[in-house]
């Protein structure tokens, strides 16, 4: 599929795997502690307040245990906190059936930043796959899945890969013909509580058209092929980054050959970018308009034909903390991430496109014990 395509957590997962100790919010009582720390903001309610509060930031959290007979299980934790002061707004766990995993976020080398798709848009629902080859979405208060097929029906069910959520939608979507040679449609999509009777498929000759037609959707379609990319909000440029070629850029083209999504991406040759000697290799995380894409915490600016780069800018001071990915606030004029310093504790910081040194929002804490920092940590959205 091209030497653009990074799998889920080459680089970023390990500075993602922070579980933090002390400080954040108490999970019981819902009050806040640390010096940063705010008011209380869930209303004594933290276990059914919404988690999608208009500018809060929701934290996700995977611990991996096992299952009594040599296999893994899984719980995933939500946690939302008020973006101006820290305040705990909410939370939500759920331990996932023995033969189900999360589609994002639980993976040996932790969350990629795609993992905010495994979760839908109110944060009621997480994504994953049924023994390993079956979609399906799974109550974050319950764990029990939704829109279930019928255990008693006689129907052949085809092989699913790489459940995810589109962001906008709220549809789930995920793979098929890349996975079985009798699918109707490469792609599928459908209500998640509505379960297969609202079910879509699209061929595989349509996957270009969904390439081109925004952000989000690109985004979503390329996920199904387990491919992590931050595409411009109008959709047909991509960012992908590997570990051999730093950033690379592509476009939207003919099928190149094979299966997925990814036969669709064709590198732009970008001056500045990818040459050899002068790679740049970070993760790219979103892109604040058509030309400005921000890449771990580089700013890089493109011509408007994406043929070069034109300016790198930092958004934080050169230091040797642990720094999760960056999310952007929904106004555009500021960014959010997770960070560990050397005392080991995890805090929530938020910077601007200035450069200037981050302030701290809040800490956060791991929502179980985890002495070998082995729960996967990311924070996924602001909301």
């Amino acid at each position: 599929m091209g030497r653009h395509i990074v799998k889920a957590g080459l680089a970023a997962g390990a500075a993602l795997m922070l579980a933090g100790c002390g400080g954040g919010g108490d999970p019981v009582t819902g009050a806040v502690g640390g010096s940063e720390a705010g008011q209380d903001g869930n209303g004594g309610a933290p276990k059914t307040a919404s988690l999608a509060q208009p500018d809060s930031l929701t934290v996700a959290f995977c611990q991996t245990i096992e299952d009594g007979t040599g296999g893994k299980a899984y719980q995933v934790f939500l946690r939302s906190f008020a973006a101006k002061d820290g305040a705990f707004a909410g939370e939500r766990s759920a331990a996932l059936p023995p033969n189900a995993e999360p589609g994002a976020g639980c993976d040996e080398d932790g969350p990629s930043y795609s993992a905010d798709l495994a979760f839908n848009k109110d944060l009621t629902l997480v994504a994953g796959l049924v023994d390993g080859d079956r979609a399906a979405a799974f109550d974050m208060a319950t764990g029990r899945e939704v829109g279930a097929p019928d255990p008693d029906s006689f129907t052949k069910r085809l092989d699913n890969g790489s459940a995810v959520f589109h962001p906008v939608t709220g549809r789930l979507w995920y793979d098929m013909g890349r996975i079985d040679p009798d699918a109707k449609g490469d792609l599928a999509s459908r209500d998640p509580k509505g379960g297969l009777k609202t079910e879509e498929n699209t061929l595989f000759g349509k996957i270009p058209d969904l390439l081109g037609k925004d952000g989000p959707t690109a985004e979503t379609v390329l996920a199904t092929d387990d491919i992590d990319a931050a595409v411009v909000p109008a959709g047909g440029v991509v960012a992908t980054s590997n570990n051999d070629y730093g950033v690379s850029l592509s476009k939207i083209g003919p099928e190149s050959g094979g299966s997925g999504a990814g036969v669709y991406l064709h590198d732009i040759t970008t001056t500045g970018l990818g040459d050899k000697g002068s790679e740049v290799f970070c993760e790219p995380a979103f892109w604040r308009n058509a030309t400005t894409l921000v890449c771990d915490f580089k700013q890089l600016t493109f011509s408007a034909d994406y043929t070069k780069l034109l300016k790198t800018e930092d958004l934080i001071p050169e230091n040797d903390r642990h720094n999760g990915l960056p999310v952007l606030a929904p106004d555009g004029k500021s960014f959010a991430f997770l960070s560990r310093g050397e005392d080991g504790r995890t805090g929530l910081f938020r910077g601007d496109f200035s450069g200037g040194e981050p302030k701290k929002i809040t800490n956060v804490d791991p929502p179980v014990p985890d002495p070998e920092r082995e729960l996967r940590t990311a924070l996924i959205r602001w909301n």
